[in-house]
């Protein structure tokens, strides 16, 4: 089940319901119908195609956000200088020396 970047903390969870139990239009590709009640959203129909990519998009999304980058070399360097040192070292001049050309 996709992990989800919306703050519900939780997937998106999907139901399947037998078409004789809900009256749903037809919805083409690209497009979405928004079903209204009283002035407040109650729901949105998709094209089924919209749906698996949308899921798959927020899959993507919550695996790119989680990702954890790699240090650079000239960070992993900049980081050793600054424990040698006993201290962060915050002067630009302080450290190119530190780093070199």
């Amino acid at each position: 089940m996709p992990r989800s970047l919306i703050p519900m903390a939780r997937p998106l969870e999907t139901e399947r319901r037998d078409s004789s139990t809900a009256r749903v239009p037809d919805v083409s590709r690209g497009h979405a119908i928004i079903v209204t009640r009283y002035d407040r959203d109650r729901a949105v129909v998709l094209h089924p195609d919209d749906y698996r990519r949308l899921t798959a998009l927020d899959e993507a999304l919550a695996e790119v956000a989680s990702a954890r980058p790699l240090p650079s070399e000239a960070a992993l360097a900049a980081h050793a200088a600054e424990d040698e040192l006993l201290g962060a070292v915050e002067d630009p001049q302080e450290i190119e020396k530190l780093l070199g050309p």
